[in-house]
């Protein structure tokens, strides 16, 4: 499927021992998106992430997909399926949701952030009974889910924020 991996790199399942690592690829993966840096800078979203790693490790119906290079996480994927009414796109309301990939900017152009692309997938289709798989990609991230059969949708993603006051 496209790009394969760096010979060196090893793709794997994520331990709970990857949080702080999968927080970092994290803030990357926003980076990317354009998140002001003031608004990345803050520990509670951080420290709720890395906790949210740590619950979600192994848990059914998610998957965290790491790639490492030397014994070091460098990229990473998440894999979720979620419910949602039963539909024409999504017979049986299994759908799955790929979110989170990101690369250490050093170990870009690898096809490492493909590997765990394609470690999900494969997930998807041997482990879960999802009937599509959705996911967000920023311009420069869709060159490699084009080639793995993802299209844009015709109505795009809207959000709104519901602001709460931390607890």
């Amino acid at each position: 499927m496209g790009d394969a991996a760096a010979p060196s790199a090893h793709v794997r399942e994520a331990t709970a021992d990857d949080a702080a690592a999968l927080v970092v690829l994290r803030v990357v993966m926003f980076e990317a998106m354009g998140v002001p840096p003031e608004r990345l800078a803050d520990d509670v979203w951080r420290h709720a992430a890395h906790d949210w790693f740590v619950r979600s490790t192994g848990r059914d119906g998610v998957r965290t997909t790491v790639a490492e290079v030397g014994g070091e996480v460098v990229a990473a994927a998440v894999g979720e399926v979620t419910a949602l009414i039963p539909g024409p796109g999504a017979p049986n309301g299994a759908v799955g949701l790929i979110s989170n990939v990101a690369t250490l900017p050093a170990h870009r152009g690898r096809g490492l952030a493909a590997a765990v692309t394609d470690d999900l997938m494969a997930w998807f289709l041997e482990h879960t009974d999802v009937t599509r798989v959705d996911l967000f990609a920023t311009p420069r991230g869709a060159r490699i889910y084009e080639p793995r059969g993802f299209v844009a949708r015709s109505f795009p993603a809207m959000s709104r924020p519901v602001p709460r006051d931390p607890a």
